[in-house]
């Protein structure tokens, strides 16, 4: 399916005719294991002259793909996505992430969630080297919302024990668990607080500074914290 299509689908999918929307999904259905889809619907996620509520159509229906099928759930599944379209996801979301309004910045980070927990650092070599890029370039932004999520994979994991209130639990990783964080710390850290010095010397900060403040901390709180059993 062509861009102009996927993009008049997606924008039926928002159709208050039940029958246009029921249409639109069972299209959306057929046509989503074929190459280079997941490509376009970043493509359209990211063009500015395209209809917002399509875009988050788009990113909710990018986001709901990818967490059901980025990885195989059972040792003999099948890929639904090849290797090629998955490199592209992969060279072009990072960029993209800080690019799009957060509306849609909340559906690609969980995107990234899931790539991340799945890929990195086995088929995922080079993100490390990418945010230790930007962050000495200008993309300071995406590489700190990058580097936070990345950071997060090491925290903690959650249990197959439920709580009576029916909450779940979470156990923070062991030490051999959080053995990447080591390098994420070496390559990365010295460019963090050069740029939290930075950023704290700065009179009447923005919002958009604060932000910045924030995700540095963030970090350093992933990436050091110390569990106790005590």
């Amino acid at each position: 399916m062509d861009l102009p299509s996927l993009a008049v689908i997606l924008q039926a999918a928002l159709s208050p005719n039940p029958d246009e929307r029921k249409a639109a999904e069972q299209s959306l259905n057929q046509f989503q294991y074929t190459p280079q889809h997941l490509v376009r619907l970043l493509q359209i996620i990211v063009d500015n002259n395209c209809d917002m509520a399509v875009r988050q159509v788009a990113s909710i229906h990018f986001k709901n793909f990818i967490a059901k099928n980025w990885a195989p759930h059972e040792p003999n599944e099948q890929q639904k996505i090849s290797h090629s379209d998955k490199d592209m996801v992969r060279d072009h979301i990072l960029v993209f992430v800080a690019q799009v309004p957060p509306l849609l910045r909340v559906q690609l980070g969980e995107c990234l969630k899931t790539i991340i927990h799945a890929d990195y650092p086995e088929q995922w070599p080079h993100l490390l080297d990418w945010v230790k890029h930007n962050l000495q370039d200008q993309q300071v932004y995406g590489a700190l919302f990058v580097l936070r999520i990345l950071s997060r994979k090491y925290e903690y994991h959650t249990t197959d024990i439920t709580s009576m209130k029916g909450y779940k639990n979470y156990e923070f990783k062991s030490d051999e668990e959080r053995t990447p964080v080591y390098r994420i710390v070496e390559e990365t850290f010295r460019h963090l607080l050069n740029i939290f010095n930075r950023l704290v010397q700065i009179p009447n900060p923005s919002l958009e500074i604060a932000d910045l403040i924030k995700l540095i901390c963030k970090i350093f709180w992933s990436s050091i914290y110390v569990s106790s059993d005590v």
